[in-house]
């Protein structure tokens, strides 16, 4: 394996081709692999607390599919590469979204995020995961993903959220409100 790079010039090799670096699409994976990254560092707080570590394995699932929208957006997108999201993978994350909402306390509300790392840190995925969602909105406008991938996203971001009060709930730390 190479200790260098032939990406000195601003382009990058991809699978469909070498690709500028400040391509939207080249943007948007590496908005990908942050939050892939983020989720990574979560899990691995998680882990480590016995009450939390049913939510690693739920954020493993959801490293994976992003993995593999990362790998749809390298090998060209919608109409080129197969869709990385099914309806049923949506119809899990909703099927979750509900089931936490209705678990949890209902919000009246915002709540100002606190408490140990393993909660801060499953709030800041959210909040890369929200970025990755607006930008991931540029590249729906232009035909570039399928619209199942930026729902994906949209729901990721309100499912992490949900992950945050969840752990809250489950380690006993009380919701501070704005």
């Amino acid at each position: 394996m190479k200790q260098y790079h032939r990406g000195d010039e601003g382009y990058t090799d991809v699978i469909i081709g070498r690709v500028s670096k400040d391509s939207p699409v080249i943007e948007l994976i590496g908005q990908i692999d942050e939050l892939i990254a983020v989720i990574g560092i979560a899990r691995s707080l998680l882990s480590q607390h016995e009450k939390l570590r049913d939510l690693d394995s739920e954020l493993k699932k959801h490293q994976l599919h992003l993995f593999r929208i990362a790998s749809y957006l390298a090998r060209g997108g919608r109409g080129i590469a197969e869709c990385p999201i099914s309806s049923e993978v949506l119809k899990d994350v909703e099927s979750r979204i509900k089931e936490l909402s209705s678990a949890l306390p209902k919000l009246n509300q915002l709540i100002i995020p606190s408490g140990p790392l393993q909660i801060t840190i499953i709030n800041f995925a959210r909040t890369v995961c929200r970025r990755v969602e607006r930008y991931a909105s540029r590249l729906l406008r232009s035909g570039y993903i399928e619209k199942a991938v930026y729902v994906y996203l949209n729901r990721l971001s309100d499912l992490l959220y949900l992950y945050m009060r969840y752990a809250m709930h489950l380690l006993g730390v009380v919701e501070e409100y704005v």
